[in-house]
């Protein structure tokens, strides 16, 4: 290639990535064929819409809400340098496209990250097999999951891993007493196996001992531990292979952790089944339910977030809502009470996204920083200190996030510029900065080129 050419490749370039930023930031055009704010309208692969106010990104059929405008035009802008093509004195190649992350779960004492180029990589604790690199040995850096090429979507539960494979299938490796990874077994894996009978999963989330897939068909299909009816068949017997959800037939996402699950409805509401004790079925009781309970006062939910005790909705006004366990503040309402129904986190108007750990919570801002509270022991609120907080307090060093992720005493977040940054307790690696030092600001994941 000439440098003529090569100049025209690059002003080439450019015009695209204008382009495409300009069609972002105009609010009433549509990328492709997306069907404005039909969140559950099909779509092809590859497509992208929009809504008011979000970059919608088609995955497995369906649109779901991703990023905002401003962080959709930064992230378009290094997916295409990421393509840009490279020469040599001698020969002229075209450089394979960078695989980028994503996207990042965290388990209890482990992380995962799926890149572009379907392959899955995980850190930190290793005892069962749940890195799925075929050993049981500690990684204090990202390794990578064997014998998965086509991921799309991974959940790092307890101690164990699934991930849905763009095939619609569902994977998943690591401890298997209770049948938690739905392959009819309830042997040990150290590599991924697939979950019995789902071929249309659009989602897994994983707790402690369960996992849930959410299907195309917007139904829910759980397997593993179930002495608290967490698996929502209305029995408390424990299952080796997945068993449908009953009452819930219009999910749009579901969120696992503990004993409890909970799914996100096609009307805004949410409803949850399993453990109760803390309250964190939202119900206003502290009974556990073997079959899916309405969440009190939640009608306007956009995303929703289980942690190991508690749970947390999104609403469409950008505020947040928690209910459950609190005796570290992890609720967010300036109080240690728990509660049966929800109660709003303060300081909180512009959320993008939440999740919710084992004791502590974040949110994602509209301006990319994140805010986190609870527990904070091991630095898992990333404000440099290890004092609790039971109101928000801001991620120190985090100014470009386009996704978070909280575990057992650790969180994570996936930068604009594809980098993924931990914080918190790293005594397994599960920060992935190649040390098992527990950090109380951000540091960054060691992940190969």
């Amino acid at each position: 290639m000439s440098a003529d050419d090569r100049g025209m490749v690059m002003v080439d370039s450019i015009r695209r990535v204008i382009a495409a930023v300009l069609v972002i930031a105009a609010s009433a055009i549509v990328l492709t064929s997306c069907q404005t704010g039909r969140l559950g309208a099909r779509c092809a692969t590859k497509d992208f819409g929009q809504d008011a106010t979000n970059v919608l990104v088609c995955k497995n059929g369906r649109w779901q809400r991703s990023i905002t405008k401003q962080q959709a035009a930064v992230l378009i802008i290094n997916l295409i340098k990421a393509r840009q093509t490279t020469t040599t004195t001698t020969t002229t190649t075209t450089a394979p496209a960078k695989p980028v992350v994503t996207q990042i779960s965290t388990g209890d004492s482990h992380t995962c990250a799926v890149r572009s180029d379907g392959t899955a990589w995980c850190w930190g604790f290793n005892a069962e097999g749940e890195l799925g690199n075929g050993t049981t040995t500690n990684a204090p850096a990202p390794e990578r999951v064997g014998g998965l090429t086509n991921a799309a979507e991974i959940s790092a539960g307890y101690q164990h891993t699934c991930a849905v494979r763009v095939d619609s299938t569902v994977s998943c490796w690591g401890y298997n007493f209770d049948g938690q990874l739905g392959d009819g077994t309830t042997t040990d894996a150290l590599t991924p196996v697939r979950v019995s009978g789902i071929t249309t999963a659009t989602q897994v989330a994983t707790g402690f001992g369960h996992s849930c897939a959410l299907l195309a068909d917007k139904t829910v299909r759980c397997w593993g531990y179930n002495p608290y009816g967490q698996l929502g068949d209305g029995t408390t017997t424990n299952r080796t292979t997945p068993v449908g959800v009953t009452g819930i037939t219009t999910a749009t996402q579901i969120a696992v952790a503990g004993d409890h699950s909970c799914a996100l409805l096609a009307d805004k509401t949410v409803r949850c089944w399993g453990y109760n004790a803390s309250g964190q079925l939202g119900d206003g009781t502290t009974t556990a339910s073997s079959t899916a309970v309405a969440v009190t006062g939640i009608t306007t939910a956009t995303q929703i977030a289980a942690g190991f005790y508690q749970s947390c909705a999104l609403l469409a006004d950008k505020t947040v809502r928690c209910w459950g366990s609190n005796p570290f503040g992890q609720l967010g309402d300036g109080t240690t009470t728990n509660r049966t129904t929800p109660v709003q986190t303060q300081n909180i108007t512009t959320a993008t996204q939440i999740r919710t750990g084992t004791d502590q919570s974040c949110a994602l801002l509209a301006d990319a920083t994140v805010r986190c509270w609870g527990l904070n022991s091991s630095g898992q609120l990333g404000d440099a200190t290890t004092t609790n907080r039971t109101t928000p307090v801001q991620t120190q060093g985090i100014t470009s996030a386009m996704q978070i992720a909280t575990g057992g005493d650790h969180a994570c977040a996936l930068l604009l510029d594809s980098t993924v940054s931990c914080w918190g307790l790293n005594a397994s690696g599960q920060l992935g900065d190649s040390t098992t030092t527990n950090k109380t600001t951000p540091v960054r994941v060691a992940l190969p080129s």
